[in-house]
């Protein structure tokens, strides 16, 4: 099986490699760190216009080009929370009203 290098996990390792907390990186791109971590774990639609304004600024701190992180985000799916998966299913279930 071939694992897909998505955005989401470019950004955790740029991030990682560089040794910044998501907060940091958030306080740097002007996002909130929520957001980023949706963003990094593919929760977020990658062709939001919001999405695509953070990729000069990421490719500037990551000091890559531009068009790896627009080829990344072209190649990346919204990944929709499993909520079987989750620690506590039924009382999500509840509050989400699933």
């Amino acid at each position: 099986m071939e694992t897909k290098i998505t955005l989401g996990h470019a950004i955790r390792s740029g991030r990682r490699e560089l040794d910044f907390s998501q907060k940091d990186l958030a306080k740097q791109l002007q996002v909130d760190y929520c957001w980023l971590s949706q963003l990094e774990n593919n929760r977020l639609e990658p062709s939001s216009d919001e999405v695509k304004e953070i990729l000069p600024r990421l490719a500037s701190i990551f000091q890559i080009e531009v068009e790896y992180l627009e080829l990344l985000r072209s190649q990346t799916t919204k990944q929709e929370l499993d909520l079987s998966k989750a620690m506590f299913p039924v009382y999500y279930r509840e509050k989400l009203h699933v």
